[in-house]
């Protein structure tokens, strides 16, 4: 369960939306390479994600925790 202010690494190949929380047909840009991020808000299938000063939309079943066991 993802929570606000939550540190989450994206992991290569993630597609990742600018449009909002639902999910597009096509993507809007794939991740070439594993990034940090930090959570502003987490809805039911989506996540509204902070990465290099840009708001992204993310599944949540593709972001991994980081510092939690």
């Amino acid at each position: 369960m993802l929570i606000n202010g939550d540190l989450v690494r994206i992991p290569q190949g993630t597609v990742i939306n600018q449009q909002g929380y639902r999910l597009t047909p096509l993507p809007i840009a794939i991740v070439n390479t594993p990034m940090m991020g930090i959570v502003l808000e987490s809805r039911d299938e989506m996540a509204k994600v902070l990465l290099n000063d840009e708001v992204i939309y993310v599944e949540k079943k593709l972001l991994q925790l980081v510092g939690r066991k």
